[in-house]
């Protein structure tokens, strides 16, 4: 059930129904019931064998969290979380990364991969699997951290785990985030219900009218890059950073906005990220949860910067080439997160040689192009195919048909929109239009999301 759906609309009212409907408001283990339950057959509506990994994950950090909590002795401490990372990232690595792996080393090796081997190459990787495995894992780390005391309560951790609006594609949440309020779970109030389906209504608008819309014009240029003029392909890159910012923050308005209309508070994902004036605050304002997951439990770990330029420099690399193959079980994600991870190490000694302070908006726009040159590695699956697109760039040429100056006019309305220094986000500023014009445009949305159901697309991050 894709967000932008008939199916999930319905789903998404069935539940609203009998959580407030039919559940009285004092039942707050019910309640809480409910909505695990909704979350499970919401990812068995996805693929149902998959649910059991779920169901492991859930069980595995919650005994080995426990124990911890009871645990004496720090090697005691440390064997448990051991055996979560193990667990954890085990699973991930086989479903994810197994048949990669084993690619990766039949091409090294120059020989077919064995025929024990052969089985990871068809796995069916799991929906949400690196969300919900980063998720649990940073709960297991912060209670052998001593940062938080173990969860004792099953239901609030599976559903801290499992929570159905951010559990495909994020956001990524915290513990200390998300189980504080599921303990409590208070009713949002009206103009909370009032903000969530603004936000709602702002994500599927990204979704549905402006993803996807760029994305039928981006697919084709981008299956065969040299073919098409360069003008048509410099387009399609511009497009595609739109696409992805689009699709994927429209992912996080809608889980968000669904976790307003049940009194749950989502953290927040990305923060205008193409206004951002450094590759490093681009990080900070791009898939924010990831970016801070990584830092915390990967880059500072690992020593941060606190031994020495060399070891930083390592650091931040592999904590980039890592978070790039997070992304997905292919070398031009990889290459994606090496790309940026030099992109850092520049910024670093740019301002470590206390260069003279340049204007604000030359600095976004270089960024930018930064950034839109990155999309190609991360979009396109080999660098020869990104070589060809910068080859049909340089050669010029434009083709200016309906599907080009279409999205010409999208892409340079998300361009003005970027460069402008209006502070407000789509659905606070959609608030204060008049309750007649904010009830046509839920009318309009809700016609378009009907004629665009057969043909809507999933969303990129499903993929990951």
């Amino acid at each position: 059930m894709l967000f932008n759906s008939v199916e999930f609309g319905l789903f998404f009212a069935g539940v609203v129904a009998i959580y407030y409907g039919l559940v009285p408001r004092g039942w707050l283990r019910t309640r809480k019931g409910v909505l695990l339950l909704a979350s499970y057959a919401f990812y068995v509506s996805w693929n149902p064998i998959f649910v059991l990994l779920l169901l492991a994950s859930t069980l595995l950090d919650f005994c080995l969290g426990l124990a911890m909590g009871r645990a004496a002795r720090s090697a005691v401490r440390r064997v448990l979380v051991t055996v979560s990372l193990m667990g954890n990232l085990g699973l991930l690595a086989v479903f994810k990364y197994g048949g990669f792996l084993t690619e990766t080393v039949g091409a090294l090796l120059a020989a077919e991969p064995p025929e024990g081997a052969l089985w990871l190459l068809h796995l069916t990787v799991p929906l949400g699997i690196s969300f919900y495995t980063f998720q649990t894992l940073s709960y297991s780390i912060d209670v052998y951290r001593g940062e938080r005391a173990p969860e004792r309560n099953l239901l609030d951790f599976a559903l801290y785990v499992s929570f159905f609006p951010q559990l495909l594609a994020g956001p990524i949440v915290r513990a200390g985030e998300l189980l504080p309020q599921l303990a409590t779970l208070r009713p949002p109030r009206a103009e909370d219900v009032e903000r969530g389906l603004a936000r709602i209504g702002a994500g599927l608008f990204k979704k549905v009218v402006l993803a996807d819309t760029l994305a039928a014009y981006v697919d084709p240029v981008f299956a065969a890059p040299g073919d098409a003029p360069g003008g048509n392909v410099l387009l399609a890159a511009y497009a595609y950073a739109f696409q992805i910012y689009f699709d994927f923050s429209g992912y996080c308005d809608i889980a968000i906005g669904l976790g307003v209309l049940f009194g749950i508070r989502l953290p927040e994902n990305f923060r205008r990220p193409y206004r951002a004036a450094s590759i490093r605050e681009f990080w900070q304002r791009w898939h924010i949860t990831l970016s801070s997951w990584l830092r915390d439990y990967l880059y500072i770990p690992l020593g941060g910067n606190r031994r020495g330029a060399t070891r930083t420099a390592a650091n931040l690399m592999v904590t980039m080439l890592l978070g790039g193959l997070w992304h997905g079980a292919a070398w031009h994600f990889v290459v994606w997160g090496g790309y940026h991870g030099l992109l850092l190490l520049a910024h670093r000694a740019w301002c470590a040689g206390r260069v003279a302070v340049t204007p604000l908006l030359p600095r976004r726009m270089v960024t930018f192009h930064l950034v839109v040159l990155g999309w190609l590695l991360f979009r396109l699956p080999a660098l020869e195919e990104v070589g060809r697109a910068l080859g049909s760039v340089a050669s010029g040429g434009f083709d200016p048909s309906v599907e080009a100056l279409r999205t010409l006019v999208i892409v340079a309305a998300a361009c003005a929109s970027t460069l402008s220094m209006a502070p407000v986000a789509l659905s606070e500023s959609f608030l204060r239009w008049p309750p007649w014009l904010q009830g046509a445009t839920y009318a309009v949305l809700a016609y378009v999301l009907f004629l665009t159901a057969a043909t809507s697309q999933r969303f990129i991050y499903f993929q990951f």
